[in-house]
C-alpha cells in the first residue's frame, strides 16, 4: 500500500489541529460556548452516520447459523467486564485530572477522538494555567481513545481514513477552543501526536501485510465492525445521550481478532 494511502488520515488530522491552533489563537476568547456546543452536536451526528457504516459487516458475517451481532455482543460484554474490573474508565479520568485546573470540575467527556475518547469542554482555558500542563493534557485528549487506535489501524490496514477524518474535525474544534486560551503554544502537541499516529498506521500496514485481501478477512472485518460499535457509543456521548463506557469496553478490541477468526462471510 502506498505511503499516502496508509497515512493520509493522520496528515489530515495534523493539518486540522494546526488550523485549529491558528484559528483559536486568532479568536482568543471570542468563541461562544453555545456555538461550540452546536458544532459538537453536528459532529456527533456525522460520527453516528460513520458508526452505522462501520458496523455493516456484523450483518454480513455469521457464526454457524447466527449473525455476527451476537458474538459481538458477547465480546463487548466480556470486554466491558474486564475494563470494569481493571477500572479503566476511572483510571483514565484520574489521569486526566492531573492535567486539569484544580479550581473546577473534572474533565468533561467527549469523543475525540480521537479520539480517545475524552475531550475538553467548551470552556476557555484560563490564561494563568500552566502551558506545559495544557500541552500534556491536550496530547492525552487527542491521542487516548478508540478513535485514534481504530482510525490509524483502519487507515494503515485498509487504506480507509474515514474514521480519522471525523477525528480530525473533533481535534480541530478542540484545538481551536484550547488555543483560544494559550495561543500558538498548543501547536507543540503536533510532534508527539504525529509520532504516535504514524506508528499506529505502520502497525496497521504490518497487520494487513500477511493478508492477500484485507477486506476478505473475517477477523479484520469483525474487529473493525466491533470498533464501529465503540464509535457509536462515542457519537451518543457527543450528542449528550446515555451511552456505555467506550473506555471500559476497549479490552473487547483485543478479543475481537480471536472471535472474528471463528466467523465466516455470508455470500
Amino acid at each position: 500500500m502506498a505511503f499516502w494511502a496508509a497515512t493520509s488520515g493522520t496528515w489530515i488530522n495534523l493539518a486540522t489541529v494546526l488550523a485549529g491552533c491558528l484559528l483559536g489563537a486568532r479568536l482568543r476568547d471570542r468563541l461562544q460556548p453555545s456555538l461550540a456546543q452546536q458544532w459538537r452536536r453536528w459532529l456527533g451526528l456525522i460520527t453516528l452516520l460513520l458508526a452505522i457504516r462501520m458496523v455493516q459487516p456484523l450483518w454480513q458475517q455469521q457464526l454457524g447459523a447466527l449473525p455476527a451481532v451476537l458474538p459481538a455482543l458477547l465480546t463487548l460484554v466480556l470486554g466491558a467486564s474486564l475494563g470494569q474490573r481493571w477500572q479503566l474508565d476511572q483510571r483514565l479520568r484520574s489521569w486526566l485530572c492531573r492535567f486539569q485546573p484544580s479550581s473546577g470540575a473534572g474533565p468533561q467527556r467527549s469523543a475525540a477522538g480521537p479520539a480517545a475518547a475524552d475531550r475538553s469542554g467548551p470552556e476557555a482555558v484560563a490564561p494563568e494555567r500552566d502551558v506545559a500542563d495544557v500541552l500534556a493534557g491536550t496530547f492525552v485528549l487527542f491521542c487516548v481513545g478508540p478513535m485514534t487506535l481504530l482510525g490509524c489501524l483502519r487507515n494503515g490496514a485498509l487504506g480507509e481514513p474515514d474514521l480519522l477524518l471525523v477525528k480530525a474535525c473533533l481535534d480541530g474544534l478542540s484545538a481551536a477552543l484550547l488555543a483560544s486560551g494559550i495561543g500558538l503554544a498548543l501547536a507543540w502537541v503536533l510532534l508527539p501526536m504525529a509520532v504516535l499516529q504514524l506508528s499506529l498506521c505502520g502497525a496497521g500496514v504490518l497487520l494487513a501485510g500477511g493478508l492477500p485481501d484485507p477486506m476478505a478477512s473475517p477477523a479484520l472485518l469483525f474487529s473493525s465492525a466491533l470498533g464501529g460499535v465503540l464509535v457509536l457509543a462515542l457519537a451518543l456521548e457527543l450528542l449528550d445521550l446515555p451511552h456505555p463506557s467506550s473506555v471500559n469496553a476497549l479490552p473487547a478490541l483485543l478479543l475481537a481478532p480471536l472471535v472474528g477468526s471463528t466467523l465466516s462471510l455470508s455470500r
